[in-house]
């Protein structure tokens, strides 16, 4: 399966030099079979993942290792909402996930005419469309682009 999402355009305001840029992805929905996410800028009619490093317009991938079905007792896999202080046991494996993609490059090539900014996610599994409980297979509750001087 392979879906597609886009953001955006969106106004941006970078306009000093930098050295890095970070796409940070927050609040990933890991309830889901694991896949892969190839990370496109300023390239929204990008459909596919053959030979997506020829594409100037690429800037990275992520992955998630997902967990695609809950078996266990009542309970099991739901994520608690509070943590004890002092509490150094890892956390739940469904807690929404992290993941930090350096675009350095594809950043500096997107916006170097000005104007707006579309990020474009292309996700993989070899899991099927109906293995996957909701709306999208990669699901997030926000993302940004840090910017390093």
């Amino acid at each position: 399966m392979i879906e597609r999402r886009v953001i955006g355009p969106v106004d941006h305001d970078i306009s000093r030099p930098f050295v890095r840029a970070d796409l940070e992805i927050y609040g990933i929905n890991t309830f889901r079979p694991s896949y892969t996410v190839h990370v496109f800028l300023n390239d929204p009619r990008v459909r596919g993942v053959d030979r997506v490093e020829d594409r100037s317009s690429y800037a990275g991938r992520f992955s998630v290792f997902g967990h695609a079905q809950c078996v266990g007792d009542e309970g099991h896999c739901d994520v608690p909402t509070t943590i004890r202080r002092f509490d150094d046991r890892p956390s739940h494996p469904l807690t929404p996930a992290f993941r930090r993609v350096v675009i350095t490059d594809a950043l500096q090539k997107a916006i170097k005419g000005g104007g707006k900014l579309t990020i474009t996610f292309i996700a993989t599994t070899p899991a099927a469309k109906s293995e996957i409980e909701g709306r999208y297979l990669l699901e997030f509750t926000g993302l940004q682009i840090a910017a390093f001087e």
